[in-house]
């Protein structure tokens, strides 16, 4: 039986080739963007879910309420980890980590080498999956100066992981330094491991770094739980919810824990509760993936049910000679079956070769590796993919009865033209949805491109200077400046993109003593300002004119109207214990995403640790002028310069966004080309079957404009309606990401306009290819049977 109905299916086929060409070619293409989609999501939706108990690590994140809003942060007090673990049973082990930090240089013997890792103390070995290569993972950071690198690190430095255990390193960063042995070697973090350091010290030693600021109202590090199965966390939340606030009298910091594996995806908060993140475009392409199969599927059932007046006498007979419904809803069925094979054979090879091109745009390593896994979701694409197409035709082509179908040629239902109509301004309406999408997309793009971050990006290089002596760096900053083609140069503490070094201890007169105000705390050096350009709206910069200037402070505008100064030059504020004079006023720059307002700021002298350097040079002959910053910097640390332009750093901010939007530029020119493909296959079988009307028009004088017109106006209607029903939920759903940005472009009337038309022409040239075919044919051929 499965034999004989294989067979009909494949005479079916050739017998319409052009039909089954259409369906093929577009349920392929459909596959192929639902493989790749799957990949990403499979990805994405991994990404630190593969540690063995990550269903019970947690990450600790602080509830600051401050007098400018509620600002939830990963950072923690640096003794948060300790206290927790011994003060509530529900927790097996708590981890303490320092931020991540980049730039520490390593010596051993002659080499010189600079990595970026964290401290964690031995519980973070315990809590998530480190391969050791060697040494013992039990005992690796027990010792206050251990150090354990990755593999990549150790081949670079010792030659081996063998060769480095039990080796001496020396280690230094900003005005620290130590010398620690190494206790093991773990394999290099995967893709799927957000955190990818170096290299682990061990945290007690960062502990000690801090000083006096490992305290309550400092949050300077990570807290990371093992919770014992089958804890409450909504109970554990409530207990945890004020446990800095019991430490601290005055704290206004609240404390709750997400699941570690969530944070990637669930990384936006608002109003001290996750709202979102990473997540959105998740769903976004997974709906994307969806809909394109459905287009792809749609094609299949209109161009099926369109050409069912044609197979009418095939099913009649059937139907005369004792075959039943069920028969040939079988039958229907297995043609749809076995042409949606066909397609994801040629699906999963697409996909195969377009690996690296779908790499290089989502800046990823997927890959599409074959094992049972794969095959039941690919099984499972299949089988819904060949039902969702096949069903209505099956039913639809099964229904009709015999002595109706033998006395007559029977003309199309009412029934089925709405619903033929109803799934073409389907495909549309998503269309001009995602044509929409990428037009928003791309100007909000343009838009953040375009923005004057109070600061000039451009020819503007950063490194870090962990490896040069602190006592020597204002000699190489002054080298420096002397390279032909450096206009100058300074140095910050830390990266001014995505800054998140901030403080609630600045004081002032008149200040509520209730109110805790965050301020982004910014150390430079002399001439940062002028490196950066930075533009002073009253009083001055830091200068050596002024003698010591550790006792002087800069505040940002949005650090005035926090704190209400009227005059705020020669005022005094109050920083950790110490008064500052305000000698200046620094108009507004970004040092966030353009999602956040500018946050109030200040910005103190502490050269010590200031060592992020930033050079501005000049647009001529820049990398001879680069190559010479590099030999400067060899001749101070013995080690190769690693230097980045600072707007590359600025573009990091929108990875996400330009990820999104070249993705979406893809997938939405994939469904509109399924569209068109599907309208171009009923234009055709509009057209042939017409041809006999269009050949009696003709006679009668009809002209070709006349023509076109027929065959296509009742297509352009369907695309109208289409646009009516997309233009509202698009500015909705435009206005509503929109509102994600702090600083956003305008939605203009011609995106809609312009899209629509858009829409409209692509259509007409998909149609008129058969519509001018249709009126210039000589209606001589079409009319000899009469």
């Amino acid at each position: 039986m499965l034999r004989h109905q294989l067979l009909l299916a494949i005479r079916s086929f050739l017998k319409h080739k052009n039909i089954f060409a259409i369906n093929l070619f577009g349920l392929a293409v459909g596959l192929t963007t639902v493989i790749l989609i799957m990949l990403w999501v499979k990805d994405e939706t991994s990404i630190n879910r593969y540690h063995t108990q990550v269903d019970q690590i947690y990450t600790v994140l602080t509830n600051h309420d401050n007098a400018n809003g509620m600002v939830t942060i990963p950072y923690t007090p640096a003794r948060l980890a300790e206290a927790l673990k011994e003060e509530l049973p529900q927790v097996e082990k708590a981890s303490g980590l320092s931020p991540f930090i980049d730039g520490v240089s390593f010596e051993s013997g002659d080499i010189t080498m600079e990595g970026a890792g964290l401290f964690v103390d031995q519980d973070y070995l315990d809590i998530f999956d480190t391969d050791f290569l060697v040494g013992s993972k039990d005992k690796a950071l027990t010792g206050i100066n251990s150090i354990v690198l990755t593999e990549s690190l150790a081949n670079k430095i010792f030659g081996s992981p063998q060769l480095a255990l039990g080796k001496s390193l020396h280690w230094n960063v900003f005005n620290f330094e130590n010398d620690v042995e190494v206790t093991g070697v773990v394999k290099d973090p995967g893709n799927l491991d957000v955190r990818k350091p170096e290299f682990y010290l061990a945290y007690p030693y960062f502990v000690e770094m801090l000083g006096d600021g490992a305290h309550w109202d400092n949050f300077n590090s990570t807290t990371d739980l093992l919770l014992k199965e089958g804890t409450d966390i909504s109970a554990f939340n409530e207990q945890i919810e004020n446990f800095i606030k019991e430490k601290e009298a005055n704290s206004n910091v609240s404390v709750w824990v997400q699941n570690f594996g969530d944070s990637y995806l669930y990384g936006t908060y608002e109003e001290g509760k996750v709202a979102g993140g990473r997540i959105s475009y998740v769903r976004i392409f997974s709906a994307i993936a969806i809909f394109i199969l459905l287009i792809a599927c749609i094609n299949f059932m209109n161009l099926t049910t369109a050409r069912s007046m044609s197979r009418l006498k095939e099913i009649g007979v059937k139907k005369s000679m004792g075959a039943s419904r069920g028969g040939l809803f079988s039958q229907f069925i297995t043609e749809s079956l076995l042409l949606t094979f066909f397609a994801l054979i040629i699906a999963v090879l697409a996909a195969y070769l377009l690996q690296p091109v779908f790499n290089q745009i989502t800046s990823k390593t997927l890959s599409l590796q074959f094992g049972t896994q794969i095959f039941l979701i690919l099984g499972g694409i299949w089988l819904i993919t060949g039902l969702l197409a096949g069903v209505y035709p099956a039913v639809y082509l099964s229904k009709f009865k015999p002595v109706e179908v033998m006395k007559s040629n029977m003309k199309g239902s009412f029934g089925e033209l709405l619903a033929r109509k109803g799934l073409v301004i389907f495909q549309f309406t998503i269309s001009l949805l995602l044509i929409i999408g990428i037009t928003v997309l791309s100007k909000q793009m343009s838009f953040i491109q375009s923005q004057n971050l109070g600061y000039q990006q451009e020819h503007l290089l950063e490194f870090n200077a962990s490896g040069i002596d602190p006592q020597k760096l204002d000699a190489f900053l002054e080298q420096t400046k002397n390279i032909p083609g450096v206009e100058n140069a300074s140095s910050l503490s830390h990266p001014l993109v995505g800054l998140a070094s901030s403080t609630i201890g600045l004081e002032w007169e008149g200040k509520d003593p209730e109110d805790q105000i965050k301020f982004e705390n910014i150390t430079v050096n002399m001439g940062l300002i002028e490196t950066m350009g930075f533009e002073m709206v009253a009083g001055r910069t830091f200068s050596p004119e002024f003698g010591d200037e550790s006792s002087k402070i800069i505040l940002n505008e949005a650090a005035i109207k926090t704190i209400g100064f009227e005059d705020p030059v020669g005022q005094i504020v109050n920083l950790w214990g110490n008064d500052k004079e305000v000698i200046g006023v620094v108009k507004d720059f970004h040092f966030e995403s353009l999602k956040e307002n500018v946050k109030p700021a200040f910005l103190k002298y502490d050269p010590g640790f200031a060592q992020k350097v930033m050079v501005r040079i000049n647009a001529s002959n820049q990398p001879e002028t680069i190559a010479g910053i590099g030999e400067v910097f060899e001749d101070f640390t013995g080690q190769p310069i690693n230097l980045k332009f600072m707007d590359e750093d600025y573009q990091t901010l929108y990875a996400s966004e330009q990820r999104a939007s070249s993705l979406a530029k893809y997938f939405g020119l994939t469904a509109i080309f399924l569209s068109c493909l599907g309208l171009f296959g009923l234009a055709a079988f509009t057209a042939e079957k017409r041809k006999k009307e269009i050949g009696v028009r003709k006679v009668m004088g009809a002209s070709t404009a006349g023509i076109l017109t027929l065959v296509s106006k009742d297509f352009v209607n369907l695309i109208l309606i289409s646009i009516l029903i997309a233009v509202p939920i698009a500015w909705y759903l435009a206005n509503s990401w929109l509102e994600t940005y702090a600083f956003q472009t305008t939605l203009s009337w011609w995106i809609f306009a312009g899209s629509g038309v858009l829409l409209i022409l692509i259509s007409l040239v998909t149609i008129g290819v058969q519509a001018f075919k249709a009126a210039s044919a000589n209606p001589i051929n079409s009319l000899r049977s009469e």
